[in-house]
């Protein structure tokens, strides 16, 4: 058994950790609370973004679909696939959950595939499974903006034009709340009906306290395809319209992916101070024993020393 001294610096230190552990907790509640207000506020854009894409690929002929590179699937021998994690560690599964999920793809879909690593932390996990990287974004901020996510949609949509990939899949943490998030993975590029219902089915939960977010997709507008005029002309609008809608969309990602990381690092400082103060409880009473134990001896060598002298 440990000494009373040792057992006590322990105690000392575990309170230690506790304080810092609060400290995270108390930090990651209040960038929780804004990331997710965040993500809940942009919701209806990226929904009422995927609905005119959903009309907008439903009306085309194939004729029309011919003008735009991204509605296309190039004959390619790669894929690509976006992984959105964290910079930091300290988030409980949030990380590990998003490259069990993407391993999994890469399992299933044994076509080469390259990766656009976005977070410190994905970098570092496919490196070294010596997966080739051919694009990191890190230091995004606690919260993403516009402006910092551009540059990732920017980077697809080139090496998607360029014809080195046959689709591009993305993953992600999607926000489903506080104790939950769930990633999940769908194909980005090239644009389809199916890969957009994909979508909408993530953004918007089934069950829950933000089930009830609207939906373009949902029964009332099912069938509820509207046509078109395209003017100038539909190869204009669509070289404009669909970049925007890539934009738009992989900035909902990170999004969703930031209110997740700051609801699972919440919830794991949340246990860990909680383990804390079990383990120092644990250690005090293990600390009064050693003292007890030692208080006993004592007595009983002062009572033998006394015997002894009659």
């Amino acid at each position: 058994m440990l000494s009373s001294r040792a057992i006590k610096k322990h105690i000392q230190s575990v309170k230690n950790i506790s304080q810092i552990t609060r400290a995270m907790e108390a930090v990651s509640a209040v960038k929780m609370r804004k990331s997710q207000t965040i993500a809940l506020e942009a919701r209806p854009y990226a929904l009422s973004a995927l609905e005119l894409l959903r009309n907008l690929t439903t009306g085309l002929n194939s004729e029309t679909a011919e003008l735009s590179p991204l509605l296309q699937k190039p004959i390619a021998e790669k894929n690509l696939l976006v992984v959105i994690a964290s910079d930091k560690g300290l988030a409980g599964s949030f990380n590990s959950n998003i490259f069990r999920t993407a391993d999994r793809f890469l399992i299933a879909n044994p076509t080469p595939t390259d990766i656009i690593a976005v977070g410190k932390k994905t970098k570092s996990y496919f490196l070294r499974r010596s997966i080739p990287v051919v694009g990191e974004f890190f230091e995004g901020g606690d919260y993403s903006t516009l402006e910092e996510t551009e540059p990732i949609a920017v980077l697809i949509e080139s090496l998607f034009l360029s014809h080195q990939y046959s689709k591009v899949s993305i993953v992600y943490s999607n926000f489903i709340s506080t104790l939950k998030q769930d990633p999940i993975i769908h194909d980005l590029l090239p644009f389809s009906k199916e890969t957009l219902e994909a979508v909408v089915a993530g953004i918007v939960p089934s069950h829950g306290k933000y089930a009830n977010v609207p939906t373009p997709f949902g029964k009332e507008h099912s069938g509820a395809v509207q046509e078109f005029i395209f003017e100038p002309s539909p190869q204009e609008v669509l070289n404009k319209l669909l970049p925007s809608l890539l934009r738009i969309e992989i900035f909902n990602s990170m999004l969703e992916g930031n209110a997740s990381e700051h609801s699972s690092r919440m919830m794991a400082m949340k246990n860990a101070s909680e383990n804390a103060k079990n383990l120092s409880q644990s250690l005090t009473r293990t600390f009064n024993k050693a003292r007890q134990s030692h208080i006993t001896k004592e007595l009983s060598e002062i009572s033998a020393g006394a015997n002894s002298q009659h």
